[in-house]
């Protein structure tokens, strides 16, 4: 009978065991693949969010002066800075190995970029003037000053999850911070609507009596 119980008792714990390893082992493995994952997706991030420096920063100059000019001379401002196509994943990524919020927060993303371009192309089409064209270069300059800042918050995101180190990254040095750079020229833009909508509200008729 002690036999037959110290039996079982074995049994049971060769039982338990096993299913110890295979869940550490799964969970290892999953690791592994978040921590491979995260690094591909960190890379396309990065990228992105360095097209979106190139377009934050076109205002539609070349060398200081307006970059287009037409067949009897008059100058007007044209991008110089082609915008970047919303990011594409690798199709093999480990999803399942995320975060659900994170993960749905980077698969959303490239449709937040197309849904910022749709908008770009209605200032553009609707809004916009020539020659200048300044509403256009602001919805550029803050669309993509935001969907940098994004990206990168997404990167950073991943980047303290899978604990990477990040020393490939290059050093530009001190004076340059592109996280700073696209909080900045956001801030910008909104403190100059602001004081647009002021000055407009000054000049506004009172209502009639």
């Amino acid at each position: 009978m002690v036999e037959a119980i110290f039996g079982l008792v074995g049994v049971v714990i060769g039982s338990v065991l096993a299913f110890a390893k295979d869940g550490i082992t799964a969970w290892v493995q999953r690791k592994k693949d978040g921590s491979y994952a995260a690094i591909r997706l960190i890379c396309i991030l990065h990228e992105y969010a360095d097209h979106c420096v190139e377009v934050t920063q076109d205002d539609g100059t070349s060398h200081g002066q307006p970059a287009g000019r037409t067949d009897d001379g008059q100058e007007f401002y044209v991008a110089q800075a082609k915008r970047p196509m919303p990011p594409e994943y690798p199709d093999d990524i480990a999803w399942r190995s995320f975060p659900n919020d994170l993960m749905h927060r980077i698969l959303g993303f490239p449709n937040k970029a197309r849904v910022t371009n749709r908008y770009i192309d209605g200032v553009a089409k609707y809004v916009a003037e020539f020659p200048d064209y300044s509403e256009l270069f602001e919805a550029r300059q803050e669309g993509y000053a935001k969907l940098g800042r994004d990206a990168l918050e997404l990167a950073d995101q991943l980047v303290k999850k899978y604990q990477i180190d990040m020393t490939h990254e290059a050093d530009l040095g001190a004076e340059w911070d592109v996280r700073a750079f696209f909080r900045e020229t956001i801030a910008k833009i909104e403190t100059s609507r602001k004081e647009q909508a002021k000055r407009e509200a000054s000049f506004s008729l009172p209502p009639l009596a």
